[in-house]
Order: structure tokens, then sequence, then C-alpha cells
């Protein structure tokens, strides 16, 4: 019971951390910073530095009175920890996978929408339609499979090295419990230990196209393509080149970011990074895991950033991760019943105007918010 407690209380705890957090605690004043070098599915070094340096980050967060009923039970001591990372970084060499010199930075960008009043206010309505999102991805895989021979693969979900659960499961009970891909993805470190090696194609990809043209289409049709069908790669090449440069300064007005479209309803300010990342993110958790623990997970996640923001509103985020859950759950049951052989095609599924709504009328708020300024 404690353990399931602990357990409960860890992921609370991760999806609501600040993703600088850990990146911090990944680096090192001489600049080494773990990188996969490529596609691997079995990765103990890689396993155990992700292990370690997550579970010292959330073990710091849990109060002291806590800590005493589960002393023992849940993890390293932090002298172990400390020896564990001097360790590790006299192991793991540096790789640079994606060149960061071509996501140059853009200094004219504009990253809102200028036609709007200037005042920050978020949609309450679901960007996107989960139902047509659907349609627009089983499109795309069905023109692919007839078109090109294309066929849709699942494809294997990263799991923690049995290597490493064997000889960590008592040093990790709990976090060595919870799924490699859900520690990932909150750490925003998938681009550093979850590699496809296509990162750099589908990136050469976003930067050939003009300011502000890919939509969900594009980007999805992109990376599937590059990735041969694998449905799962595809999801999670899309995430590494987003992750990958998110800590980087300004990136709002990186090449990379300048290139997508808004997914999103805000009025004036915008979030492109966020809102792509968290949709692929669920888009990725709910192929590998299904609609109903997407969901879980994104409920635990909206109820901790309303915690972390003082209970700030974000309905959108909070909708992007349920809606990512559903799809990405839908596509896993439609390439496993092979159900493009046999879907009808119909190219209004590819219309942005038919998956998307973005069209939100924002002049009730502003009235409200214009009078609490006078």
């Amino acid at each position: 019971m404690k353990l399931a407690m602990m357990k409960l209380l860890f992921t609370t705890i991760l999806l609501g951390m600040s993703f600088s957090s850990l990146s911090q605690s990944l680096d090192v004043d001489e600049g080494l910073v773990y990188q996969q070098a490529e596609y691997q599915l079995n990765d103990p070094k890689g396993d155990e530095l992700l292990l370690w340096a997550t579970h010292d980050l959330l073990w710091n967060q849990i109060p002291d009175y806590i800590k005493e009923n589960f002393n023992g039970k849940v993890g390293a001591t932090a002298s172990e920890l400390q020896k564990k990372k001097t360790e590790a970084y006299l192991k793991f060499p540096q790789y640079v996978p994606f060149d960061e010199t071509k996501n140059i930075l853009i200094k004219d960008f504009i990253s809102f929408n200028p036609t709007h009043t200037p005042i920050a206010l978020v949609g309450n309505k679901a960007p996107i339609n989960t139902k047509n999102l659907t349609l627009m991805m089983k499109q795309v895989i069905t023109e692919e499979f007839r078109a090109y021979s294309l066929e849709p693969q699942l494809g294997t979900v990263h799991t923690w090295s049995p290597d490493v659960r064997k000889r960590l499961k008592k040093k990790y009970q709990v976090l060595g419990r919870m799924n490699k891909l859900l520690v990932v993805l909150s750490t925003g470190s998938s681009s550093r230990f979850l590699v496809t090696s296509t990162e750099n194609e589908l990136m050469d990809y976003i930067l050939s196209r003009p300011i502000k043209s890919i939509n969900l289409e594009d980007m999805f049709r992109a990376s599937y393509r590059i990735n041969r069908g694998d449905i799962y790669l595809t999801f999670l090449t899309v995430e590494n080149v987003l992750s990958a440069f998110w800590i980087t300064p300004q990136r709002d007005k990186r090449a990379v970011n300048t290139r997508l479209k808004d997914i999103t309803n805000y009025n004036y300010s915008t979030d492109k990074f966020g809102a792509w990342y968290h949709l692929f993110g669920m888009l990725l958790y709910g192929r590998a895991y299904g609609s109903s623990n997407a969901r879980i997970i994104s409920f635990i996640e909206a109820f901790t950033d309303k915690v972390m923001t003082g209970f700030a509103k974000d309905s959108q985020e909070n909708k992007i991760n349920i809606i990512g859950g559903k799809v990405g759950a839908s596509l896993k049951n439609f390439i496993l019943k092979k159900e493009y052989l046999s879907f009808e095609q119909n190219t209004e599924y590819l219309q942005e105007d038919f998956y998307m709504d973005l069209d939100e009328d924002f002049s009730k708020q502003l009235k409200k918010r214009l009078k609490r300024v006078k």
C-alpha cells in the first residue's frame, strides 16, 4: 500500500515539475550531457543514468515527514546517488545528433496574431476535433499504403533494460515501476534517451518549409514516410525534434518552431512548442499504453499543472493531452486490425478546417477583462 501511494506521489511530482530541473541535474560543468548515439531499444547505461537523476530530483521534492515512512524502501540515498552521478559521467561520452546551428534565430518573427487585442486569453473549446484528427491520420496511413505500398507497423515501445531492472529494482522500487516512456516524456528528455536516428531527416524537412506553413497532416505524413510506416517511431521522432530544442533561448523565434502553424486557441499570445510537444507526446503514449492510461496521465498532469501555476487556467493544453491519447490509441487499433485495407478514403479528411477548430470568439472574455482593468 505504501509503495502504491509513493508511486502516485512520484507520478504527480514527475508530471508537475519543471523540465529545466532535470536538464540541470543531467548536466555537469564540463559540458557533458548523456546522448544516445543511435536508435537502441536496450540501453542499460542510459536507463541507469535516467533513473538515478530522476529519482534524485523527485526525492528532493518530497517533504521530510513523508520520506521518514519510506526511507530505505524507495531508492538510493543521497550519497549513493552522488557516487552514481560521478561514475556515470566517466562512462558516457557526448554525442550531438542535432545540428543546432540550423535552428537559427528568426529575429523579426512575430509569434502572436498582431490583429488581436494585446490581452492574453486562453480559449475554452477544444482546438482539435478528436474524431476528425483520427480520420485524417487514418487517411494518410491508407494513402501511403495504397499509393506507395508503405505498410503500417505498430513499432516497439521502449522499456527499461532487463539488466537495469534486475540490478536496481531494490534501489528504485517506486520509480522503476513506472514505465520508461512516462519518465522520459515527463522530463522532456526523449531526444537524449529515445533516439530514433531519423531526427535530422525530419528536421531538414521542417527547415525546408516556409514560416508558419506546417500543419498536423504535413508533420505526421513527413515523419511517417521517414520512419517507413512505423507509427511509434513516427510520433517519437517529432517529439524528439521538439524536445531537443525546448531549452534553447528564445525558442519561439527559432527556425524549427517558426515553421509550425498554431494548433491552439489563444488570443494574442501563443505557445506552439507546448501544444505540439504535448500533442505528439500523448499520441505516442496513447499508441503505447492505450486511451485509458493516457487519460489518467492527462488528468494527473492537468491537476499538477494547476497546482504548480496557482490554478491558472490552461484548458487548451489539457484538451490537447486528452485528444492525443485517444487518437494514438485509435490508430493502434486501426493498424492491429488492418482496417487500412478496407478504409473508405475521403480527401476532405485532409482539409485543415476539417480536424482543426481555431475560430473561437474571444469577445466576451475580452469585455470581462477590460471591465476589470477599468
